[in-house]
């Protein structure tokens, strides 16, 4: 019997089973409790889960050689065992099936998840202290950050599952996925709040169903997003559009309206996610009090997709840019891909997704890139991006010798533009 009442547990819940488990990580501390709470009732079935601990080595100490006793590490074990034992006994009321691994926690838990062909890793969101940051123990970043598939990072205090749910929507497949898993996991009559982040200084642009203004179209986006949700009677969805920096305006969002979950799409740890830094992400786990859902880009794209690994970058030398990017227009004109930013005004965002390509072109007199999207056509829709204070440019491809991507490092920052037809 689970310590909660039926209407704690998600109206739809994901689709887990043995053979793709929701795999639950604890070390027994009062900070997992929500995990190993929560795990359970996405879990729906004890043979659908596996509650996993691992422990880490004892740390070396430099110049000093120290010899653990194996009657020392037998008692370790047990310990760590014994703790997350009581934990689950005490949160489900029901007898738990501890597996007990040995290392680096999120590099184990992250293997696990990819050998399993697991649905979802749930884990305690953490402290929020400098001190952790500095020693290396932000166990749920790093589980977001090495994962394929999604993480759910629960709070100490969630012991049912979210009734208001804040999903951050960039247009991106993360994003909308992020947004079908919120569903799965939200409770019945849930509140769900589609957010869309407009960045400070916007540019140029035009849409497939332009207004001409950045407000009115991404509005009629948001819309889109929502008549792709199945969203269950009861449930009531709003679409809503903030604008400045990602990270605060839906931290303070989700603050505002007592949210239960923070769901968001990430690069994950594809050649993007390599790229980008992923900062809004970041953020969101360091400083929310509430869960937060993170869906990785692999677990987004199509196996296909995922099994074609790029190559490392193959930089332009300066003095043929301009040559190099009408080449790389004239082989790619017309394919459609996402443009992502990161920098440190608006953080790693992505600001267009799904557009065709226009052209790429480097302004030697303004030393900038200038990448334009939309109809080839002399009067069609378009948009243009332009990229100042340029110091590399290079280009991705797959192992067919395909373009992949191509990168435009400015400052402190990072441009990408990447094919979505990949």
């Amino acid at each position: 019997m689970l310590k909660f009442s039926i209407p704690a547990a998600p109206e739809l819940g994901v689709r887990a089973s043995h053979a793709s488990p929701v795999i639950i990580a604890s070390d027994g501390r009062n900070q997992s409790d929500g995990a190993v709470a929560l795990g359970r009732l996405v879990a729906d079935a004890k043979d659908a889960l596996r509650l996993v601990t691992v422990l880490k080595p004892i740390p070396a100490v430099p110049d000093v050689q120290l010899t653990v006793s194996p009657d020392v590490e037998a008692a370790r074990r047990a310990t760590a065992r014994r703790d997350v034992i009581d934990q689950a006994q005490r949160m489900w009321a029901d007898d738990a099936d501890v597996e007990l691994m040995e290392g680096d926690p999120a590099t184990v838990v992250t293997r696990l998840a990819h050998t399993t062909g697991a649905t979802m890793i749930v884990c305690g969101l953490g402290r929020h202290r400098v001190a952790d940051r500095i020693f290396g123990d932000e166990t749920a970043l790093r589980f977001i950050r090495a994962a394929d598939v999604p993480v759910l990072a629960v709070a100490e205090r969630l012991d049912h599952a979210p009734r208001r749910i804040v999903v951050a929507v960039d247009f991106t497949e993360t994003s909308l996925r992020a947004s079908r898993l919120a569903l799965l996991l939200a409770a019945p009559g849930a509140s769900l709040y589609l957010v869309h982040v407009a960045p400070r200084n916007g540019f140029n642009h035009e849409w497939d169903y332009s207004t001409g203004s950045y407000k009115e179209d991404a509005g009629i986006a948001l819309r889109r997003v929502h008549d792709q949700l199945r969203v269950p009677r009861g449930m009531s969805v709003q679409e809503i559009l903030l604008q400045g920096d990602p990270a605060t305006e839906l931290l303070g969002f989700a603050s505002s309206v007592n949210a239960d979950l923070i769901a968001t799409g990430s690069h994950g740890r594809g050649f993007v996610g390599r790229m980008l830094l992923g900062s809004v992400t970041t953020r969101i786990v360091r400083c929310s009090t509430c869960s937060v859902l993170s869906v990785p880009h692999a677990a987004a794209m199509t196996h296909a997709r995922v099994s074609s690994e790029a190559r490392p970058a193959e930089m332009i030398a300066e003095g043929i840019w301009a040559p190099e990017l009408a080449e790389f227009t004239r082989r790619n004109l017309g394919r459609r891909g996402t443009l992502e930013i990161d920098d440190l005004d608006i953080d790693a965002q992505a600001q267009v997704f799904d557009f065709p390509l226009a052209g790429v072109d480097w302004d030697s007199h303004d030393r900038k890139v200038e990448i334009m999207l939309g109809d080839t056509k002399r009067n069609g829709r378009h948009l243009t991006h332009s990229v100042a204070g340029v110091t590399s440019i290079g280009l991705m491809r797959d192992e067919h010798g395909r373009d992949v991507a191509l990168r435009i490092a400015h400052g402190m920052g990072l441009t990408v533009f990447t094919f979505t037809d990949v």
